[in-house]
């Protein structure tokens, strides 16, 4: 299947729900509420806790008797009300992905356990269980489901696609958050955004608009993302655009390394580093050549690219040095008779036909997806949540339509959102920054992420960045899972 244009679009297990406004107001109804206590053990404290799954009304701006979105939220809350605890606001991307990925996968007082070795998650049913390491001991989570994904809608007179697009719904979450923080008297709290991959575009695109947009301004204490998209310049693989196959080539070497594709005396670790040492040093520069490139010069480009790879020297050659993400996942074992996942590169499955340039489908997110979906639903519950509408993991409705236009001034303009983060640190002492990402990615390679950070005058002295030997996902790692969980709670605390 031939990938969308933006590469990392999440549409994990789409389920279709009512797409209509809801035709409510608040002189008509209560918002939704659902909730109850529970106890567990994090970090080795034993603490009281209440998990909610409810409804948030926002209004018009100048108008609150009309209702323009309803957002729903999964809440885990202190039951010792504490105005300074620390809040962390949680959500996934695609766009059009709900935050049960991180909420199931990761955060959450309860999680679903895929396997971790990157074989197929199977039938259900499927392992719910206790998460010690969740930073409930310290902070709030609140998991927040933009408009058009799990039960959030547009109301009143509204549509949905009102909501759809960078700017839109950037300053529609942020306006969840000041009416969050507002409702529940915590402007002193230290503030936390944390998002998963378009989550590395929401993420800065809220910061922006949170600290400088036209409401109550607010600081936030640190941005923490997941596998972030946050310069699509990087991920893009567009005819003329050199800096994606600078950026995937080290993603390349580690899933080859992985499969056995490359002869070499190195470890894991020193082959990926050396990737990427090419890749920013020798790679790049022969790119930017173009035509201008010698003979020789492309021969030994190619050679390394195939060695890092594990593809041939020919099929690098018949790509023009340019190896896209979709044609290297299914080249590499065509042999074998298997393709790669694109999520995460340690799957591997048989495509209906071993011909043809793109794989049938990402198997990775075939192999742990049905899980999360089946793990929120019986959690919800457990909480006592009662709709009747279906729960939206992911709409491709909302992908094809949305908005792609940032807050960048000009023409051409691609999107960037990075240098909000550097503003931020430029401006606020204290704020600080938190990546996580998996060598086995795919969609939104680590070294992606890497080169975004050099390029946009943000400080390396405030960022935490930690590679994982995993996927996207890279907590479906269990190694990866406990390690994150234990730098994240140093993070916040």
């Amino acid at each position: 299947m031939k990938q969308p244009t933006t590469l990392f679009v999440l549409l994990f297990g789409l389920l279709v729900g009512q797409d209509k406004p809801i035709p409510s107001s608040k002189k008509d109804r209560e918002p939704i509420h659902f909730s109850k206590e529970f106890r567990g053990n994090f970090h080795g404290k034993s603490t009281s806790y209440k998990a909610s799954h409810y409804e948030t009304i926002l209004y018009e701006k100048d108008d609150y008797e009309k209702p323009m979105a309803s957002i729903f939220v999964t809440e885990y809350s202190s039951i010792k009300k504490d105005p300074s605890r620390p809040v962390v606001f949680i959500f996934n991307g695609g766009p059009g992905s709900a935050s049960l990925w991180l909420h199931m996968g990761v955060m959450g007082p309860k999680v679903v356990k895929v396997p971790s070795d990157a074989t197929d998650d199977g039938s259900p049913p499927y392992k719910l269980v206790d998460n010690p390491l969740s930073p409930l001991d310290i902070a709030d989570l609140v998991c927040i489901d933009p408009v058009g994904t799990g039960y959030s809608l547009a109301m009143g007179e509204h549509e949905n696609k009102e909501f759809w697009g960078v700017k839109q719904d950037a300053k529609n979450v942020a306006q969840f958050v000041r009416q969050w923080i507002q409702e529940n008297n915590r402007w002193n709290s230290p503030k936390y955004i944390l998002g998963e991959s378009y989550g590395g575009i929401r993420g800065p695109q809220m910061l922006a608009e949170l600290r400088n947009g036209q409401l109550t301004n607010m600081e936030i204490n640190g941005l923490i993302l997941v596998s972030p998209a946050t310069d699509l310049q990087h991920i893009r693989f567009t005819p003329g655009n050199n800096s994606t196959y600078v950026g995937y080539l080290p993603a390349y070497a580690a899933t080859a390394y992985y499969h056995g594709k490359v002869e070499t005396n190195k470890t894991l670790l020193e082959f990926y580093e050396e990737a990427k040492d090419y890749s920013i040093n020798k790679l790049g520069p022969a790119l930017l050549k173009g035509s201008r490139i010698s003979e020789r010069e492309l021969n030994n480009v190619a050679e390394k690219i195939a060695y890092y790879s594990g593809l041939s020297k020919a099929f690098v050659l018949n790509s023009n040095l340019r190896v896209d993400a979709s044609s290297f996942r299914k080249e590499l074992l065509r042999k074998e008779g298997f393709s790669v996942g694109r999520l995460d590169s340690r799957y591997k499955g048989k495509d209906y036909m071993v011909a043809g340039q793109f794989p049938d489908t990402d198997i990775s997110s075939e192999g742990f997806s049905s899980a999360y979906v089946a793990a929120l639903h019986t959690w919800l519950a457990e909480i006592g949540v009662d709709i009747k509408r279906l729960y939206r993991s992911g709409d491709s409705e909302l992908y094809r339509n949305w908005d792609w236009v940032s807050t960048q001034s000009g023409w051409p303009r691609f999107l960037n959102v990075a240098p909000h983060i550097g503003k931020a640190m430029r401006e606020n002492i204290d704020f600080k920054v938190y990546i996580a990402c998996g060598i086995y990615d795919l969609a939104t390679p680590c070294f992606t992420v890497t080169n975004t950070i050099h390029e946009n005058e943000i400080d390396v002295a405030k960022v935490k960045f930690t590679e994982f030997e995993g996927g996207h996902m890279m907590y479906n790692h269990e190694p990866s899972f406990d390690t994150f969980l234990m730098e994240l709670h140093d993070f916040i605390k």
